[in-house]
């Protein structure tokens, strides 16, 4: 449990992080440490998306309704996260999710909400529906599936590399190990996250690197953050700014994981 809760500390710090330096070019962020470094300002819609997941315990309805409240009402938004919602997303949202566009181009945030999957025991059968319902594409439920499964693999095994062995096998996907765009097709940004992971040391490294790159650096940073708070961990003595608000969510989702704790 405390791997699962560093890394969705590590997303939203990830997030967090990257926010400032969206579509700014490559050495924007300096990867180092100190307190400066970790002032951010907002979150984006990449942790509210989370938040969405979070909140619906694996529950189909439960995150439709969700992402329903993100759009019309506002929750999981405030202060330090980012009311930011891409096209793809709104527009199943007003569609009450039926006839969802099935542009292959149709972006990366299918991996934020879905990437908790990795934590419940869901086969891909199950795991489709939840990707389909905002984005509704082949590119989409094959590298979502993917991811899911590579989180799922590094919860399994010590290394890494055979972590993502393990993974490209089961889902029938070969990584480009050269992909560093940080773009926003679904494609480039799993490869960049999972190649960002793969090159680095620690948290602080993988993480500082990814965003240190550019484009989708608030999307990057926060995929980066999860794999590498799952497989490093996280600690955080300078605090973050406002983490207080979503710190419940994460607590709430892992006392429903293991009600015992």
């Amino acid at each position: 449990m405390k791997r699962i809760k560093t890394g969705l500390t590590g997303f939203i710090l990830g997030d967090w992080l990257g926010m400032p330096y969206r579509g700014k070019g490559k050495g924007t962020f300096k990867p180092i440490w100190t307190k400066s470094y970790l002032r951010g300002n907002k979150c984006s819609g990449n942790t509210s998306m989370l938040l969405c997941a979070l909140d619906s315990r694996y529950n189909l309805e439960l995150y439709q309704q969700n992402l329903k409240d993100w759009y019309f009402n506002k929750k999981y938004t405030g202060e330090n996260i980012e009311f930011d919602i891409d096209q793809v997303t709104q527009k199943a949202i007003m569609k009450n999710f039926r006839g969802v566009s099935s542009d292959s181009n149709s972006g990366n945030r299918s991996l934020m909400g879905c990437c908790i999957l990795a934590f419940s025991p869901l086969p891909k059968e199950e795991i489709f529906p939840f990707i389909k319902i905002t984005h509704n594409s082949r590119y989409s439920f094959k590298y979502t599936w993917f991811f899911i499964e590579f989180i799922r693999c590094l919860l399994e095994y010590e290394n890494k590399e055979q972590a993502l062995q393990q993974a490209e096998q089961r889902c029938g996907v070969e990584v480009n190990r050269q992909n560093l765009c940080n773009g926003s097709f679904v494609v480039d940004t799993v490869e960049s996250v999972v190649n960002w992971f793969m090159a680095g040391n620690s948290y602080k490294e993988c993480v500082f690197s990814a965003i240190n790159s550019g484009k989708s650096s608030d999307a990057v940073g926060a995929l980066t953050g999860l794999l590498a708070g799952i497989y490093y961990g996280l600690e955080l003595k300078n605090g973050v700014k406002g983490f207080e608000t979503m710190e419940p969510y994460i607590d709430a989702f892992i006392q429903y994981l293991n009600p015992t704790l």
